[in-house]
């Protein structure tokens, strides 16, 4: 096992957030899917296809999957920024270590998105009839999720906790 110094992890976990975030928005505006249903091609973005759910009158799932596929990586990443924007400052340990546990919790969960868009592209093709395509937006969408997931595991909460402060830069 490769054992890393903790200012390589603070730095490594800064580099990955900053990642996610820098690919966050175009992994919401590009297209992660084409369903194409009787010769109707329509690339869907992650906001489209809550839409679409929600125009198909299933107002519940369009919003769990906007939860799921929106605002919960964008509060991860943004948890993740504030615990390491206040990494060393001896102030919010509790608070921090407590967001780092529920961003740590629920970080292998947002990968079901992918999963299931995997699932979509894998069954769902019915000749003719029905079929769906990822699109580059998922890859997007998966580097954006997988940073998440690296980075909270990555920065260790006993980092939070060390009373001799790192210097990092």
């Amino acid at each position: 096992m490769i054992q890393l110094s903790d200012n390589f992890r603070v730095n490594l976990a800064r580099a990955l957030v900053a990642t996610g975030a820098i690919l966050y928005i175009p992994s919401n505006v590009m297209p992660v899917m084409t369903m194409t249903i009787v010769g109707k091609v329509e690339p869907l973005t992650v906001l489209g296809g809550v839409h679409e759910l929600y125009d198909s009158g299933l107002p519940l799932i369009a919003g769990v999957v906007f939860l799921a596929s929106f605002v919960v990586p964008f509060l991860k990443l943004a948890s993740l920024a504030w615990i390491l924007f206040l990494h060393g400052k001896p102030y919010l340990k509790h608070e921090r270590s407590t967001v780092h546990r529920i961003v740590h919790k629920i970080g292998s969960w947002s990968m079901v998105d992918i999963f299931l868009l995997s699932v979509l592209a894998a069954v769902g093709q019915l000749g003719a009839l029905a079929g769906v395509t990822a699109q580059p937006g998922s890859i997007l969408f998966s580097v954006v999720l997988v940073a998440s997931l690296i980075a909270a595991e990555i920065y260790k909460p006993r980092l939070i906790w060390e009373s001799d402060t790192l210097e990092t830069s």
